[in-house]
């Protein structure tokens, strides 16, 4: 069976065939899940701001405060929308076509070097790991994914044809594209510039054509500082502050087990037969991989390390999904290990292949279906909402934007957010919340209130509460003797009756 399965992967029309086969199912279960999945808080601010008016006005919100990312995926959304409408699956659209993009940049970038096989392996292999979820999600981290594999093809195909102004524009939008999406986008500039280091040290020359393109890609970065003062504020107090090193291997791991063992069992497998290719096949006969290219691809695999350096430094703030580029650093390796043993193994590797391609797009379609029939609110909880006058205050930002968001017949009046950064940092510890919603209310109305303020005008107010969140409403109210009597329950949320009479 096998050797009929490698033998029909010879011709062109079918490796072709195969990709396309794999990417239109990864890019329809992307939509369906973009159609089923409840916009989440932080969706809610990009869609806000993408549904502006205008790209001048997209800009122009973000400049004054509406969200803390640079504007190329707003940009992205809003074009989207004005295209195929304001729905949940035109406002994420871009992420699943610009995370297939990526994939091909993976593919094409191996393909050059290596057989199909091997490059194939390379095109599957994020597909088993956790950044395929943001192939259906409404924030720039299909961006961070696509343009750092977008950015290594671009240099890779510069340096194949020297002095080519149409590549060296192409390399120079491509490392722009990345900071210009999110910040942690300018860790794409880490590779390139190692890879290229490399090059000029091995050939004893500087190709001063691709070195000038980065320093023009490095400087017209600089214009990202007009939006990066929106974010200095939250500098010290965001929620994501408090990083470590020892947290790094957890950033993989987080990768890796999306699809369960799938990823290290075909990492595995690549690594084995690598060693067996090798030691059936002369030196001479190994693939041509070009060093500065492996190193660049290693580079870009400890992204982790790269974005640590940056938050210890510069940004202050480090979670995993910052860290997403490191996927087609390995998936790029790994497509190197598979092509040591194309030539004398071909039917392992197509084995690699067909596990990857089963498990992977397998459970890419499970995740998605299982969004189907998601209620964004749940009916219990309005029920309950709906038997009671009382103000609604909630523990959670989180909750309290997507309730707005979903429930405005509720919302209208009564929903209120009384939490203020000052009572934030002293009961919960993190403030970027309260400095985002009201930075959002330069765009979208919406009842912010100070802690003092609310609880002053309102003697007697219903709670919800989540244990999804960290607690900070309640926690104050404790502390100032409030009464926390449970109404109600729906999932993780539980309905308080608040009044003031208890013991601090």
């Amino acid at each position: 069976m096998m050797p009929r399965v490698v033998a029909a992967l010879g011709p062109v029309r079918w490796h072709r065939a195969f990709l396309i086969a794999v990417a239109l199912t990864v890019f329809v279960f992307a939509l369906l899940a973009a159609h089923w999945r409840p916009l989440w808080y932080d969706e809610l601010f990009t869609l806000y701001v993408a549904s502006e008016p205008s790209f001048v006005a997209t800009v122009r919100a973000l400049l004054a405060g509406a969200d803390t990312n640079p504007p190329v995926d707003y940009l992205l959304r809003h074009a989207s929308m004005a295209a195929f409408g304001p729905s949940s699956s035109a406002f994420r659209l871009p992420s699943a076509v610009v995370y297939v993009a990526g994939l091909f940049a993976i593919y094409a970038f191996v393909r050059r070097r290596t057989p199909f096989l091997p490059a194939a392996g390379a095109f599957l292999l994020p597909i088993a790991t956790a950044s395929v979820f943001f192939s259906y999600e409404g924030r720039a981290y299909a961006l961070l994914f696509g343009s750092a594999a977008a950015a290594l093809l671009a240099w890779q195909r510069a340096v194949d044809a020297p002095g080519q102004a149409l590549r060296l524009g192409v390399l120079l939008a491509a490392l722009c594209l990345g900071p210009y999406s999110h910040y942690y986008g300018v860790l794409n500039f880490v590779p390139v510039a190692a890879g290229e280091a490399w090059r000029s040290y091995r050939r004893q020359r500087v190709d001063w054509g691709i070195v000038a393109t980065i320093a023009g890609a490095c400087v017209l970065t600089l214009g990202l500082l007009w939006f990066a003062r929106t974010t200095t504020a939250m500098q010290g107090t965001f929620w994501a502050a408090q990083f470590r090193l020892a947290d790094l291997p957890g950033y993989y791991r987080g990768m890796a087990e999306y699809a369960g063992w799938t990823v290290y069992v075909a990492l595995a497998a690549a690594l084995g037969l690598a060693v067996a290719g090798c030691l059936r096949t002369p030196r001479t006969a190994w693939p041509a991989i070009p060093g500065h290219e492996l190193l660049a691809a290693a580079v870009l695999a400890l992204t982790p390390m790269s974005a640590f350096l940056l938050a210890e430094f510069a940004t202050g703030a480090l979670t995993s999904k910052y860290t997403i580029a490191l996927v087609p650093g390995i998936a790029i390796l790994a497509g190197y290990l598979l092509a040591c043993a194309a030539t004398r193994l071909p039917r392992a590797v197509a084995g690699v292949v067909a596990l990857l391609a089963i498990s992977a797009v397998g459970y890419h379609a499970r995740f998605a279906f299982e969004y189907r029939g998601s209620e964004p609110v749940p009916a219990d909880l309005v029920r309950v909402l709906q038997q009671s006058s009382l103000p609604v205050a909630f523990d959670s930002p989180h909750q309290f934007l997507e309730l707005v968001h979903y429930a405005p017949q509720l919302a209208a009046g009564r929903f209120v957010y009384p939490m203020d950064a000052a009572t934030a940092r002293a009961v919960r510890g993190f403030d970027n919340d309260e400095i985002a919603l009201r930075g959002l209310r330069h765009i979208r109305p919406l009842e912010v209130a100070g802690y003092r303020e609310f609880t002053e005008r309102n003697r007697v107010f219903l709670v919800l509460y989540t244990t999804q969140f960290w607690p900070g409403l309640v926690k104050a109210l404790q502390r100032d003797g409030y009464c926390l009597v449970p109404v109600a329950r729906s999932g993780p949320t539980t309905v308080l009756r608040a009044f003031p009479g208890c013991p601090a």
